[in-house]
């Protein structure tokens, strides 16, 4: 018997001596694990430039929210977000990465590099402007997406600036549709007595940006709340994003075979072949024929926008344009001649439907089009938006037979990776627009 509480007591003793050596392991890797995860988390949310881009592009959420925590939102939604007030970024910027058209593995590897100096700065209300202090008036007014942010050493609104000798009030944001545009001009610019309002149309994601405008203000949230409904933690938190992106750095996997890239394809011009990455989801509005688009809930919300806001702009004296801007895929797309990118580009657009059959919102199926279909689709947007403007008596510039022919003469006018026009591009649309305007005063 004494044996057995000897035996029990021994026993008692091991089991107590377990528990603490497990708990003085298992604690101090516990409280090391939450510091390295306060560190990253609160370290890079402080620094976010320094998040490495296959971070940022590894989620939507990470991406948008934490990899760019510099916007603000209104509630109920009118103009959706803006910049901070009084925001800077200094440094140096690469339109060749290809992570800025496609956050996938689509694009061969390149040493191409096309970096410059960037400079951006937002106002005193959160805009794109410089000095940062409004002026009680502008002649132009212009609202857009991220066409009004720098994309090049010099901005086609500082050349338009040089041009008319003026400075030029630009209201605008990355993604903006033209309902957020014309909720812009409503606020913050008609009471600038300007002659003219410019409202910038891009044609590569104004449709679908429209349908999540709509979405959201119906919804009651501003726009991170609605984006971040029912979102779990583990996307929330960039921990596990960082974790998976210095596993695949340390131990990248092994490929079975070599891997097939869409990019970059090749536009051919008189001024030589231009090597290029298309951004996947500006072909899902190119794909959408005429019809589908002109019976949508998202072009008659655009269209009942201009037609109020063309309304506005004529009582106060004033002039409204829509620019027309077309997508690096519309503009390239009949000059890329090789069969295997002709299929890399196809295989990448769409059906588009209704939600409603004959009308409702625009829906897309993963069934892409045949080779004429898309040379038919691709120009459907650019009909329909030349087609209402002149029946509502709206002026309207469309820039893309000016960025085709330009294209196919001088080459390059979109950066290689980024969607955006290069600095050719930003000098041709200032020069563009000028004359235009200069035409409606003759």
């Amino acid at each position: 018997m004494d044996e057995m509480r000897v035996e029990d007591a021994t026993k008692g003793v091991n089991k107590q001596r377990g528990w603490k050596t497990a708990v003085n392991i298992i604690g101090p890797l516990f409280l090391t694990l939450v510091v390295v995860v306060l560190t990253i988390e609160v370290g890079f949310r402080l620094f976010y430039q320094l998040i490495p881009i296959e971070v940022c592009a590894s989620d939507p959420i990470i991406g948008t929210y934490t990899c760019q925590p510099y916007f603000e939102y209104d509630k109920p939604v009118r103009i959706g977000y803006r910049y901070t007030p009084d925001f800077r970024l200094d440094g140096l910027w690469n339109p060749a990465n290809p992570y800025l058209a496609n956050s996938d593995d689509s694009t061969a590897p390149s040493d191409r590099d096309d970096s410059f100096e960037y400079h951006f700065a937002t106002d005193d209300h959160g805009f794109p402007n410089e000095p940062a202090v409004w002026q009680d008036q502008y002649n132009i007014v212009l609202a857009g997406d991220s066409f009004t942010i720098r994309t090049a050493p010099t901005t086609w609104i500082e050349r338009l600036e040089q041009f008319s000798g003026e400075q030029i009030l630009a209201l605008g944001a990355p993604s903006w549709s033209t309902l957020n545009e014309a909720e812009a001009i409503r606020e913050f610019g008609l009471d600038k007595q300007p002659k003219t309002v410019l409202l910038m149309f891009f044609e590569g994601n104004d449709i679908i940006n429209t349908a999540q405008y709509l979405e959201r203000k119906d919804s009651g949230l501003d726009w991170r709340e609605y984006d971040m409904q029912d979102v779990s933690l583990y996307r929330r938190l960039l921990t596990p994003h960082f974790v998976v992106y210095l596993w695949q750095k340390l131990f990248p996997p092994e490929e079975e075979e070599a891997p097939h890239y869409r990019y970059p394809i090749v536009a051919n011009t008189e001024a030589g072949p231009i090597e290029t990455v298309f951004k996947d989801v500006h072909l899902l509005p190119l794909s959408a024929d005429y019809d589908t688009l002109a019976a949508s809930d998202e072009f008659t919300a655009v269209k009942n926008a201009l037609i109020s806001l063309n309304e506005e702009v004529a009582a106060q004296g004033a002039n409204l344009v829509v620019v027309y801007i077309p997508s690096k895929e519309h503009v390239l797309w009949s000059r890329v001649w090789d069969a295997e990118d002709v299929n890399n580009v196809l295989e990448r657009t769409v059906t588009v439907t209704l939600s409603e059959g004959d009308h409702g919102t625009l829906q897309w199926e993963p069934t892409y089009l045949s080779y004429d279909q898309f040379n038919e689709t691709t120009q459907a947007q650019e009909r329909l938006m030349t087609d209402f403007t002149t029946e509502a008596g709206i002026d309207f510039l469309n820039l893309t037979p000016v960025f085709w022919q330009a294209s196919i003469e001088h080459g390059e006018m979109y950066h290689y990776g980024d969607p955006h026009w290069n600095q050719a591009g930003n000098d041709l649309a200032a020069e563009t627009i000028w004359a235009f305007l200069q035409s409606l005063e003759n």
